[in-house]
């Protein structure tokens, strides 16, 4: 995704990052965080963990986290490029696009499982268009952060 990026944007600075970083930005900083296709770009589950953790420290108590991303898609070739990778990457719904990025969608219950200590307030299931123009199940979800532990 990075030499894409790259290509296209050949002015621009593109990184990678092993895991989220911590936020320079204080403890409940923040009224709102908005994800749009982020975790798709996060494959692991602990790296995945670890920025909901950091977005939970940063977003104020009753503040609001929105996240948009895809879905484990229905469609042969999408069933063939999980099955393709599940053992190598250990987890069903990452995959290779084909110019090397390794992407990852998702079952609805893993939204659950990240979002354990938000309150979900909504969830919509919509139809995006993927990077590479392919028609996606998605999910927007928004939660909002306890104002009490």
């Amino acid at each position: 995704m990075i030499s894409r990026a790259r290509r296209l944007h050949p002015t621009m600075r593109f990184a990678t990052l092993d895991a989220p970083p911590a936020s320079p930005c204080p403890d409940t900083g923040f009224d709102a965080v908005l994800l749009f296709a982020v975790l798709t770009c996060i494959p692991g589950d602990q790296a995945q963990h670890r920025l909901i953790t950091e977005l939970n420290r940063v977003l104020k108590p009753g503040g609001t986290l929105y996240i948009s991303d895809l879905l484990l898609q229905d469609d042969a070739r999408n069933r063939s490029r999980y099955s393709r990778h599940a053992d190598h990457y250990g987890s069903y719904g990452v995959f290779e696009t084909g110019d090397g990025a390794v992407c990852r969608h998702h079952p609805r219950e893993r939204f659950s499982t990240l979002l354990a200590d938000f309150q979900t307030i909504d969830t919509r299931t919509i139809t995006v268009p993927t990077m590479n123009g392919h028609q996606s199940t998605g999910i927007q979800i928004l939660a909002h952060k306890p104002t009490s532990t």
